[in-house]
């Protein structure tokens, strides 16, 4: 009895000993410093940050000109954001606090008086919301009057706002640009009328106040440029008005260091355990089914309290494309397994050093293949954001 339980501890530690000797020969394959390089690629890629957000189809961009000053009635904008919190990306929201003006000449005054304009109704946010919990107000009952007839009116708002154009197509490797729109607010100003346009003060100063940080992203730099847009609805008239708007973007990337850490490491490190399975000895059936299967949990997992914070998108994220490859990856050795498994199980037993070279050969190619097809996966994602 004594020399069987010692049989069967011999032949126990031998098993171990192999899997931990197959273990640590997949550590020193080269592929694991090409997974070490892609995920620098990345990072380094990532610095520089995408295009946070695409211009929209019905805006058009101005060019501020001494011939559009001359040809066109003006009102200059300037803007400041004194604080920016309660980002929630579910809704696409934020709340920003600030203080913008407006300083236009003789002539506009002359048309706001005609058409019985006031200062506040001069231009609207036209992307507020939750209006009803938010403060858009003049800083003085009338506008100051300035030198040379123009007039100079101060604004202070304190509101919600949707932002357009939030993309999470590279997340977590992406980056916010959150808007604060003006735009012209009568229609006696659009294209067919008076044909007013907004332009940027110059010189411009500071967009954005030392409070305007976001908690887990890092300021990216902030325009204030002039559009042109141009209605989806004619608003039962006889033509759509192009009205002149004014574009605050506040751009907030990730921080590259926490995307790795949090969300690409755990990610890699399944990958790299998924790849490394193939180095267990053949013979281990057993051990080797286990794997894969045990790996495609934990990417459920991870891909389930990655989404929790995310909104409903109708794509796939960057992060997305890599755990919908590593599913593939999983299947896919689960059943080289199970065919390995059945093949070494019904040889002969003179032949199973014959069949374990063949199973052992189509392990080092698929290890291979994984590797380069997830590099070409990797680089197509990012590419196609």
């Amino acid at each position: 009895m004594t020399s069987e339980r010692t049989v069967v501890r011999v032949v126990a530690v031998g098993r171990g000993q192999r899997i931990l000797q197959g273990l640590i020969r997949g550590l020193r394959w080269r592929w694991f410093w090409g997974l070490v390089l892609l995920v620098g690629l990345i990072a380094g890629s990532s610095l520089r940050g995408p295009v946070a957000g695409k211009t929209p189809s019905r805006l058009e961009p101005v060019v501020v000109s001494e011939r559009l000053v001359r040809e066109h009635p003006t009102i200059s904008c300037g803007i400041h954001v004194d604080q920016i919190y309660e980002l929630n990306l579910n809704s696409r929201t934020f709340t920003a606090d600030g203080h913008f003006w407006l300083e236009w000449p003789a002539s506009v005054q002359e048309m706001m008086t005609s058409h019985a304009t006031t200062a506040k109704d001069l231009v609207r946010m036209l992307n507020r919301i939750e209006t009803w919990d938010s403060t858009f107000e003049v800083a003085t009952p009338l506008p100051i009057l300035l030198s040379g007839g123009r007039h100079y009116q101060l604004y202070t708002f304190s509101s919600r706002f949707y932002d357009d154009s939030i993309s999470f197509r590279r997340d977590p490797f992406d980056s916010l640009s959150l808007p604060i729109i003006l735009q012209a607010g009568q229609s006696w100003m659009s294209n067919k009328y008076a044909d007013v346009r907004l332009i940027p003060e110059q010189p411009m100063g500071a967009l954005i106040g030392e409070a305007g940080e976001l908690s887990g992203y890092e300021r990216g730099g902030a325009s204030f440029k002039p559009y042109l847009h141009r209605a989806s609805t004619k608003f039962g008239s006889w033509f759509q008005p192009v009205m002149a708007q004014m574009r605050l973007e506040m751009v907030y990337r990730s921080n590259v260091w926490t995307g790795l850490i949090n969300w690409v490491l755990p990610l890699m490190i399944v990958n790299a355990i998924v790849l490394m399975a193939p180095s267990v000895e053949g013979s281990l059936g057993d051990v080797r089914l286990a794997i894969p299967s045990t790996a495609l949990l934990t990417l459920i997992f991870l891909q389930q309290s990655y989404h929790s914070s995310l909104p409903r998108l109708p794509y796939s994220t960057f992060l997305d494309d890599l755990f919908a490859y590593s599913y593939v990856v999983s299947m896919a050795l689960f059943g080289l397994f199970v065919w390995g498994t059945n093949v070494y199980t019904a040889a002969a037993t003179d032949q199973q050093a014959v069949v374990m070279e063949r199973i052992n050969r189509m392990d080092r190619r698929f290890q291979w293949c994984s590797l380069l097809a997830f590099v070409v996966v990797a680089a197509f994602s990012w590419w196609r954001a």
